[in-house]
């Protein structure tokens, strides 16, 4: 298998799904955690560290960073880049890809949001960004690699 880089909005970031469905079904050895908060917070970098499996780098960086740094040409092994939300990811668009694997993962039921399956629920406006990343991209949302995905074509619909 060549590379597989996958771009994943889940707002608990590495945790047990993350581990052991993504990062091990996938044998991905590279994991960026993408937030302005976490990047420059030196105890949520260490427990996030502590969690991550010995083999797999983890990398963090703030949105800007990750905008100047990353380049897929230049990507040699598989990577899972982690957003904390949807807006980070539509902030990203211009890196995006078809050989990028989105995936919307986990983002928390919160007032004023719309149940979208049984671990994402967005706000309109979020949706509408995802719309929009959607008439260019494929749109994963599942918890597990080797789950069904939910369709999102109707989400027009909603917004």
């Amino acid at each position: 298998m060549g590379k597989r880089v996958i771009f994943r909005v889940d707002d608990r970031l590495i945790h047990g799904q993350v581990i052991e469905g993504w990062i091990k079904y996938y044998k991905i050895p590279s994991v960026i955690i993408v937030s302005d908060i976490i990047a420059k917070d030196t105890l949520k970098k260490t427990i996030y560290s502590s969690i991550t499996p010995e083999n797999v780098s983890l990398e963090f960086m703030n949105l800007e960073g990750f905008k100047k740094k990353f380049n897929f040409k230049n990507i040699k092994k598989s990577l899972l880049v982690l957003f904390e939300d949807v807006q980070s990811l539509y902030n990203v668009k211009e890196l995006l890809n078809d050989d990028i694997y989105i995936n919307i993962g986990c983002v928390a039921n919160r007032k004023h949001k719309i149940e979208v399956s049984d671990t994402v629920f967005l706000t309109k406006d979020e949706i509408r960004m995802l719309c929009e990343l959607r008439k260019n991209y494929m749109i994963y949302i599942k918890k597990l690699p080797w789950e069904t995905s939910v369709d999102i074509l109707n989400f027009d619909e909603i917004v």
